[in-house]
């Protein structure tokens, strides 16, 4: 009688189980929770249109988003090693120190292409020639883009890489530009619309780096490899939308410029937005550029240790169809 029992309810379980098969973790196709960090700028431009869309909410209800806005890619990176974000935004140089150190991440997308800019506000300094120890550089860290490109410029101006190492202050964006024109710092190399803004207030460029490095990837979409192999789903859309956002920028940049300034809670300055989206040395696409060049350049000069052989080790097979360097 009990095995009779016993027999019965293994036959209903299996019963149970041929209509309701239990789900394996691998068809997971979203996160719970994503915490996604960026920086202040236009270089950021295509996640705040993302952010303010609700693009993700809308496509995954179940997943709670969280923005952050840091204040450089180091920031961002150590949150990345330690799970606290899931998806990061970085400048090209701070994610190929990263590469170079193991951190277990990969290239979902490029965010930006932009022309940096070291503004001055001495009429007197007209070349990097012209700075002198003591004379601070605001940028944002010193293992950023910016500290690179300018470490290339004093390479083939200066004749020493390293020549304005002492000189560099680390600073967020925003704070560099106040410090710039009261004069606290002698320059600033940031980017777009930092730098704009300190022409408009009297500063001038004395060093760009697309005379150096040509034009290359500014900022870079990235997650941890595991992340994206759990949830390979929200890792396509992701893409997705960055590329929907950058469609946007090029045919509809009122509306971009809309969605930015209301992200950036300056809904009054949509069109100073709109009208800096469409100065030369700024452009969106998802296809990574310069990457291997800004690694053989961080080699030469000691920084890291490896360079890729080729640009499909870095990146998500996703945009390997769309190319990079």
């Amino acid at each position: 009688m009990k095995a009779l029992k016993v027999s019965c309810v293994l036959a209903c379980l299996a019963l149970i189980l041929a209509l309701h098969p239990a789900r394996p973790l691998a068809a997971e196709t979203a996160p719970a929770h994503v915490a996604i960090a960026y920086q202040p700028g236009l270089g950021y431009a295509p996640l705040l249109i993302i952010k303010q869309n609700k693009w993700i909410e809308k496509d995954f209800p179940g997943t709670t988003v969280e923005w952050r806005e840091l204040s450089n890619g180091a920031t961002i990176r150590d949150g990345i090693i330690s799970n606290t974000l899931q998806v990061g935004v970085v400048g090209t140089a701070p994610w190929i120190v990263g590469w170079a150190r193991g951190v277990p991440w990969k290239l979902l997308a490029c965010a930006s292409n932009m022309d940096m800019w070291l503004n001055v506000m001495d009429p007197n300094i007209k070349s990097l020639k012209d700075l002198k120890a003591g004379d601070q550089i605001a940028l944002p860290a010193p293992d950023s883009i910016q500290a690179f490109a300018l470490r290339k410029g004093a390479q083939e101006i200066l004749g020493n890489a390293h020549a304005l190492d002492t000189n560099m202050v680390a600073m967020a964006h925003p704070l560099g530009l106040q410090a710039l024109v009261s004069h606290q710092v002698v320059g600033h190399l940031t980017a777009p619309p930092f730098e704009y803004e300190e022409i408009d207030r009297g500063a001038h460029t004395i060093f760009n780096t697309h005379d150096v490095m040509g034009d290359t990837c500014f900022t870079a979409v990235t997650m941890p490899t595991a992340f994206a192999s759990q949830y390979p789903a929200f890792t396509a859309k992701l893409l997705g939308y960055m590329q929907q956002a950058d469609k946007m920028l090029k045919s509809s940049p009122a509306d971009a410029a809309k969605y930015i300034a209301d992200a950036e809670s300056k809904p009054d300055l949509a069109a100073q937005y709109r009208a800096w989206l469409g100065r030369p040395g700024i452009a969106y696409t998802v296809t990574p550029s310069g990457f291997l060049k800004y690694a053989t350049f961080m080699k030469q000069i000691g920084s890291i240790d490896k360079v890729p052989s080729d640009i499909k080790e870095l990146e998500f097979p996703a945009l390997a169809p769309l190319g990079g360097s």
